[in-house]
């Protein structure tokens, strides 16, 4: 994985190890605030990736995509032989009755 990729999980709060699974929060990954602090990033990452392929890289992802970090990471990953598969875990329930659930994403290699 080249130092951009690195560097852009890093910001996240993804600290990656090559030989684990990684479980996180998808919250994380809807925060605009912290996909700001990464687009800085975005231009030099073009310079290693294709554009074409990964619409997280191109200028109108902002506007044309519902949760850009979300897909850069997903993206990101794809490309070095990862995949972020869901997972819903029971968070209790409403007042109603209705059952609550938290999102994580589990990162490991592809099979």
């Amino acid at each position: 994985m080249d130092e951009i990729s690195k560097k852009i999980l890093n910001d996240i709060g993804i600290f990656f190890d090559e030989n684990s699974e990684i479980l996180i929060e998808r919250d994380v990954l809807l925060s605009q605030e912290k996909y700001e602090s990464v687009e800085k990033y975005v231009k030099e990452l073009k310079h290693h990736l294709s554009s074409s392929s990964l619409t997280s890289l191109q200028k109108n992802a902002t506007d044309n995509q519902r949760w850009p970090l979300l897909n850069l990471v997903r993206q990101i990953l794809n490309v070095y032989g990862y995949v972020m598969k869901p997972i819903r875990k029971c968070d209790g329930y409403t007042p109603d009755g209705v059952k609550k659930f938290k999102r994580f994403f589990l990162i490991c290699k592809k099979n």
